[in-house]
């Protein structure tokens, strides 16, 4: 997809002065990475003498990532100053402000809507035929991290399905699994620094009740899972809690991957149902970097854009324009399958659409447990989120077989399965990088299809489409194995412009993409092959 080409340099203007929602940064908080041969007291000391008053540590955020939160008086130090001085600094990676993310729903405007058409539209009912989520083939639990500042876990539909870190005695002050965190015996609060749930608030609730809501049960909904695990990540509002929370669930799978299930929890998916508007990614570097992070052990990231018609690719967004491959970004459709008409939009940073308008699920008032409407983006990004956890729990051994061994593989193969099967959708072409809504039935289907490998046979180019072609060319390929093989682009004169080597995949659906939208009007070569044998087409770019 386009948005995981872009590099930061699309990124670097800032729009401060836009109308709407502005980031609110925590006061006298600034946020540090240092490399791996800088000290946290040296550089503390040399920002004091700078800023000519103390800097101090505030706390260690993610110590694989060596991120730190520092403090400092704004009475007696300008801030824009010390941020600059910071960046500059020898052996500091980055440094930003310590920002507050929004909740991204929108207040439920049509009460007649009725029940859970959000999960007949993705196709949920031909997708439970097949799997309704829990279990991997190789017997791994499925779990998913939610990000929330609270929810209500005790609600009767949520309750089977909370996470829990059996290696861990509640409430009694030890790390007894010996995972660096105390008392996590329900997840991870960064701000308490325990596993305590956060208040129960109703954003959260819906949230995990989209995800995985008990189904079959005689009881109110049903989510994406019947079955699934929900890991609670609380009281994340500002970016230092988003950060902690992230390595929790990163140290989690990694201690899953290297004990070959013994230890740690099989993470497969965050959902980050906030964000903040008109920002852009090279402002927020820590953040953003944390997705990278995620998909090399094997965690898919997916985040809502804004709740504003607003392309957020001109006009910025996080988490939208974090340029990671691991991170899903998803806008939101109406009941009629139509793009909603306050929901963010971008060809670049946003990927799918996926229902959230009047999405009917769980909700909650205080400790009472309800049901009701839950709107915006907020809504739509969790039943991707959903849809990723689903599909790990399908019954095709070689689908996930690689997920503790090459997990990052993995993780692409399941976003790749997502992404190129979604339902076309007229209101979101040309505005999001599939112009496609979330299609469960189809991603379903499609491994269904492929759980024996994708066909091999002779070394062919079985279509270029569109040509003549304006922005995106396609190429659908066929290979005789699974090596390495080079796409190139020539212009009619020999000359060679372009060159990308791919490695096809047995769940993949065979199919290449190139921007020609920077080439000058022309006939092209697409040239595709290994070694000395090459099969090329001609293209026209109008």
């Amino acid at each position: 997809m386009l948005k995981h080409l872009l590099t930061f340099l699309l990124c670097a203007t800032s729009l401060a002065g836009l109308s709407g929602q502005q980031a609110e940064r925590r006061a006298g908080e600034l946020l540090i990475q240092l490399a791996a041969d800088a000290g946290i007291e040296t550089t503390l000391t040399q920002l004091s003498r700078s800023a000519g008053a103390a800097i101090t540590l505030k706390k260690t955020v993610a110590p694989e990532w060596r991120i730190y939160l520092l403090g400092f008086d704004e009475a007696a130090v300008a801030p824009d100053a010390l941020l600059s001085y910071a960046r500059r600094l020898p052996g500091v990676g980055a440094a930003q402000w310590n920002r507050r993310v929004y909740e991204r729903n929108t207040i439920p405007n049509d009460p007649s809507w009725n029940l859970q058409d959000d999960m007949s539209l993705i196709g949920m009912p031909a997708a439970w035929d097949v799997s309704t989520g829990g279990l991997t083939p190789s017997g791994d639990t499925v779990v998913v991290a939610v990000l929330e500042k609270g929810a209500l876990l005790d609600h009767p539909e949520l309750a089977p399905n909370v996470w829990y870190n059996r290696g861990e005695i509640p409430g009694n002050g030890l790390d007894d699994d010996n995972n660096g965190y105390t008392d996590d015996y329900r997840g991870w609060n960064p701000r308490t620094e325990d596993g305590s749930p956060g208040a129960p608030a109703s954003h959260g609730t819906s949230v995990n009740g989209i995800i995985g809501a008990r189904g079959n049960n005689l009881m109110g909904v049903t989510g994406v899972n019947w079955t699934v695990k929900l890991m609670n990540l609380a009281n994340v509002e500002y970016e230092d809690e988003i950060i902690s929370g992230y390595n929790y669930v990163a140290k989690m799978r990694r201690l899953y991957n290297n004990s070959n299930g013994v230890r740690g929890a099989f993470v497969v998916a965050t959902n980050a149902s906030f964000g903040i508007n008109n920002e852009r990614a090279a402002d927020h570097p820590l953040w953003c970097a944390v997705y990278d992070s995620l998909g090399k052990v094997g965690v898919l990231s997916v985040g809502a854009t804004a709740n504003n018609d607003v392309n957020v690719d001109t006009q910025g967004d996080m988490p939208s324009t974090c340029p990671s491959e691991y991170l899903i970004i998803v806008n939101n459709v109406d009941k009629f399958d139509k793009k909603a008409i306050i929901t963010g939009y971008g060809k670049i940073h946003v990927d799918l659409g996926a229902p959230g308008q009047g999405a009917y699920t769980t909700r909650s008032d205080g400790n009472q447990p309800k049901y009701g409407a839950f709107d915006g983006t907020s809504a739509a990004t969790p039943h991707v989120t959903g849809a990723v956890g689903l599909l790990y729990s399908l019954d095709c051994v070689s689908f996930t077989a690689d997920a503790r061994t090459q997990p990052a593989t993995c993780a692409r193969r399941v976003r790749d399965v997502i992404l190129q099967n979604v339902s076309p959708n007229t209101t979101l072409q040309h505005i999001t990088s599939t112009g496609g809504r979330l299609d469960v039935a189809a991603a379903t289907k499609s491994v269904q299809d492929l759980c024996g490998g994708a066909p091999t046979g002779p070394l062919s180019i079985q279509w270029v489409r569109p040509n003549p072609v304006e922005n995106i060319l396609q190429v659908r390929y066929q290979t005789p194995g699974y090596n390495p093989y080079r796409f190139r682009i020539y212009n009619m004169l020999g000359q060679q412009l372009y060159e990308e080597t791919i490695t096809p995949d047995p769940f993949s659906q065979n199919i290449w993409e190139f921007d020609a939208s920077q080439l000058p009007k022309g006939v092209y070569i697409v040239s595709f092959g290994r070694n000395d044998v090459v099969r090329s087409e001609k293209f026209v770019k109008k």
